[in-house]
């Protein structure tokens, strides 16, 4: 039975045998991800199975960052400076476990620390993300994530509604 483990990315961490079949997405964990780490631009973090703890199965990168307030939500109706969101910058699964749940697990995570970040230290609007394509903003809106724009890729999640999915 395999056990996983949310970890910060660090130096133990097998990325170089990191492969999601996306160039990018693959050079970010192997050659970018902790320098931008130990300059606090992103936190990476990564999700492992506790027997083989170097091995990277799937990581999300988060920033914060500031939107303008989504039309539609009433509670920032007329609010006249941008919100303060949490990003999901990056988030990718390793070839070898795609289609078993990791991505589903890594954005859970992302959620849970959008919420964690909201009791804990300071008031965010949620989570944000930029979908790279359709079908990535079609995996997020599973999740109830809600396009900023009709068809728009930029998509978000209401602090609320971290909140409740990390409370059920």
């Amino acid at each position: 039975m395999t056990r996983i483990r949310k970890q910060p990315l660090s130096k133990r961490h097998d990325r170089a045998g990191f492969d999601c079949g996306v160039a990018e997405l693959n050079t970010f964990i192997q050659k970018t991800a902790r320098r931008q780490d130990e300059r606090h631009l992103v936190r990476t973090t990564v999700l492992v199975d506790t027997d083989q703890p170097e091995r990277i199965l799937a990581f999300y990168s988060t920033a914060p960052c500031e939107i303008a307030p989504p039309p539609g939500v009433t509670a920032w109706k007329n609010y006249p400076h941008p919100v303060p969101f949490l990003r999901v910058a990056r988030l990718a699964t390793h070839r070898s476990v795609q289609g078993q749940g990791f991505g589903e697990l890594a954005l859970l995570s992302a959620i849970d620390d959008a919420a964690t970040i909201s009791r804990t230290f300071t008031a965010i609007g949620g989570l944000v993300v930029d979908a790279k394509d359709q079908q990535a903003a079609a995996f997020y809106e599973k999740y109830e994530f809600i396009r900023i724009e009709e068809n728009g890729l930029q998509l978000f999640l209401p602090i609320q509604d971290c909140i409740s999915l990390m409370d059920a």
